[in-house]
C-alpha cells in the first residue's frame, strides 16, 4: 500500500494518544494506590478510637457509679455532720454555763456530751473524706483512658482527612485517564478508518489494475501486481513483473492508446527494441510515422518520428530511437519514458 500523509499522520496522533493514556494510567494506579493504603490507615486508626473509647467509657462508667454509690451517703455525711457539730457547739457551750455557775457535775456531763459529739462528728468528716477520695480515684482512672480517646480520635481525624484527600487525587486521575482513553479510542478509530479507507481505495485500484492488465493482455500470472501510469492524451503504461517492485529491475511493459490498442509490449527481462512497438506498414501508434535510418557514427540507429503537428515529425512529435534494436530513448507526449544517458526507464 502506498504512503499516505493522512494515515501517517493519524497513526503519529495515534501513538501520542496511546502514550498518554499509558501515562495517565499510570498517574491512576499509583493514586489508587494511595488511596488505598490511605483507607487501610484510616480503617485501623477507626479501629483504635472505638477500642480507645470503649476502654474510655468502661472507665467513665466506672467512675459515675463509684460516684453515684458514695454521692447519697457523702450528702447524709455533711448533714450528719454538720448536726453533730451543733450539738457539740451547744454541749459545750452549756457545760462553760454550768461551769461558770460552778455546777460541777452538770459542767462534766455537759462536756462530756460534746466531746461524744466531738467524736461523732469527726468520724463523719473521716468517712466522707474517704468516699471523696473514691470518687476522685474513679475519675483520676478515667482520665488516661478519656486523653487516649482524644488523642485516637485526633489520629482518626488527621487519617481521614488523608483518605479525603487521596480520594479526590485518584477521582482527578481517574478522569484524566478516562479522558486520555476517549482521546485514543477516537485517534484509533479515526486511524483505522483511515487505515480501512485506504484498503478499499487499493482494492479497488487493484481490481481496477487487474481489468486494465487483462484488457492489456498482460500474462494472466503477474495481473494482481502491476503498475498503472496514465497520461493526459488517455494513454496508459502497464508495468509487470519486475524485482521487489511490479516497474522494478527487469519488469516487463505494455503500453495502450487512448483507444485501447497496444502500441508497445516487452515482456520481463528482454531487451528494448524496435519490436516492442506494435505499429504496422509505416503506422505507428495509428499514425502516420518518418523514420530515419543512419549508420554515421551509430550503427544500425533508427530514429520514429509521429504525432507532429502537420508532419510525423512536426511540432510537438512523439520520438523514439533504436539502436541495433534496443530503445535507447523514448518520448510520448512530451513524457521521456525512456532515456539511457539519465537512467529514465
Amino acid at each position: 500500500m502506498a504512503n499516505d500523509t493522512r494515515l501517517e499522520q493519524l497513526k503519529i496522533a495515534q501513538e501520542r494518544a496511546f502514550t498518554k493514556k499509558q501515562e495517565t494510567y499510570q498517574v491512576q494506579q499509583n493514586s489508587w494506590k494511595r488511596l488505598s493504603d490511605a483507607h487501610d490507615r484510616m480503617n485501623r486508626a477507626f479501629d483504635a478510637k472505638q477500642s480507645a473509647y470503649d476502654s474510655q467509657e468502661r472507665a467513665w462508667q466506672d467512675s459515675q457509679s463509684v460516684s453515684n454509690r458514695n454521692s447519697s451517703r457523702i450528702e447524709y455525711l455533711k448533714s450528719a455532720q454538720e448536726t453533730a457539730y451543733q450539738n457539740m457547739k451547744n454541749a459545750f457551750e452549756r457545760a462553760s454555763y454550768a461551769h461558770d455557775n460552778h455546777e460541777g457535775a452538770s459542767a462534766k456531763s455537759n462536756a462530756d456530751e460534746g466531746h461524744r459529739y466531738q467524736d461523732e462528728s469527726k468520724g463523719y468528716v473521716e468517712e466522707r473524706r474517704r468516699l471523696v477520695e473514691e470518687c476522685k480515684s474513679a475519675r483520676a482512672r478515667h482520665e488516661p483512658y478519656k486523653r487516649a480517646f482524644e488523642e485516637a480520635k485526633t489520629v482518626f481525624g488527621r487519617a481521614k482527612d488523608e483518605y479525603e484527600q487521596a480520594k479526590v487525587a485518584h477521582e482527578r486521575a481517574n478522569n484524566e485517564f478516562k479522558s486520555a482513553k476517549v482521546g485514543f479510542d477516537g485517534a484509533a478509530k479515526a486511524f483505522q478508518a483511515r487505515l480501512s479507507e485506504l484498503k478499499s481505495e487499493h482494492a479497488k485500484k487493484k481490481e481496477n489494475n487487474r481489468a486494465i492488465a487483462a484488457r492489456a493482455g498482460i500474462p494472466y500470472q503477474y495481473r494482481d501486481n502491476v503498475y498503472v501510469s496514465e497520461n493526459l492524451d488517455g494513454t496508459i503504461n502497464v508495468f509487470f513483473g519486475g524485482f521487489g517492485t511490479p516497474d522494478g529491475p527487469g519488469h516487463g511493459h505494455y503500453s495502450m492508446d487512448s483507444n485501447g490498442k497496444v502500441t508497445y509490449r516487452r515482456e520481463p527481462s528482454e531487451d528494448h527494441g524496435s519490436k516492442n512497438f506494435t505499429g504496422e506498414n509505416g503506422i505507428f501508434n495509428g499514425q502516420p510515422a518518418k523514420i530515419v535510418i543512419s549508420d554515421a557514427g551509430n550503427s544500425n540507429r533508427m530514429d520514429i518520428y509521429y504525432g507532429g503537428i502537420g508532419e510525423p515529425d512536426g511540432l510537438g512529435h512523439n520520438h523514439v530511437s533504436v539502436i541495433k534494436e534496443s530503445v535507447r530513448f523514448w518520448r510520448e507526449n512530451g513524457l521521456i519514458i525512456i532515456d539511457e544517458r539519465t537512467g529514465v526507464q
